[in-house]
């Protein structure tokens, strides 16, 4: 699980250089960066290469198609797990020294501030999973149907986007799903719950037919 550990280096490395950036700030002045996106961004990485690296080796063994889901989706939220208490502990320690001493804000989430930190670590968690998941879905497809089944899928999602945004263009509605999103961006964590359930039971459908 190596590659679990490039995120967190990406992360350390953005760290330090915003830390000396910050450090030659006139006092007062603060920093902020999304450096923490990378994790997740790395997170739907990780589970799109996951079936590649590991499922033909697995069934090598003769490890049973189920055993071989079910061992790695448990991996996966412990790891993922152990990532949004890393975040979270880390966001508590930025808060607690005013930014490192440097005015340097990172780790902590502006938008987030009104949630406790089991809320915080729920949406950490629930995004991680999510971001995990779907690549390891989108995976599981490309196992499954080989190379074609992603120009479909990709070719899909493009059409239905650009006739999405024609609708909404057309009708003035992206007013209104603006306005949604800044009133209502909790409800969008919260629906990832059950999209991550499709991508696991979407996953193990594929992988219990995929070829090596």
């Amino acid at each position: 699980m190596a590659s679990w550990t490039i995120p967190w280096i990406i992360i350390g490395a953005n760290f330090l250089i915003n830390f000396l950036i910050a450090l030659s700030l006139d006092k007062g002045e603060s920093i902020n960066t999304g450096a923490i996106v990378s994790i997740f961004i790395y997170t739907l990485v990780a589970g799109t290469v996951t079936i590649k690296e590991t499922f033909p080796f697995a069934l090598g063994l003769s490890i049973r198609r189920k055993d071989y889901f079910f061992g790695t989706a448990v991996t996966a939220i412990i790891v993922n797990v152990s990532s949004a208490l890393g975040l979270v502990i880390l966001s508590v320690i930025e808060e607690a020294t005013n930014g490192w001493g440097v005015r340097l804000h990172l780790f902590k989430i502006q938008f987030l501030n009104d949630l406790s930190l089991i809320g915080t670590l729920g949406i950490y968690l629930i995004v991680l999973l999510h971001m995990y998941f779907l690549g390891f879905a989108i995976s599981s497809l490309h196992r499954r149907f080989g190379g074609a089944s992603m120009y479909i899928f990709f070719t899909s999602l493009l059409l239905i986007g650009t006739v999405g945004s024609y609708i909404f263009t057309h009708f003035g509605l992206w007013g209104g799903l603006l306005d949604w999103i800044i009133h209502s961006y909790m409800d969008i964590f919260w629906w990832m719950v059950p999209l991550v359930v499709v991508y696991l039971v979407a996953a193990y459908g594929l992988l219990r037919r995929a070829t090596v």
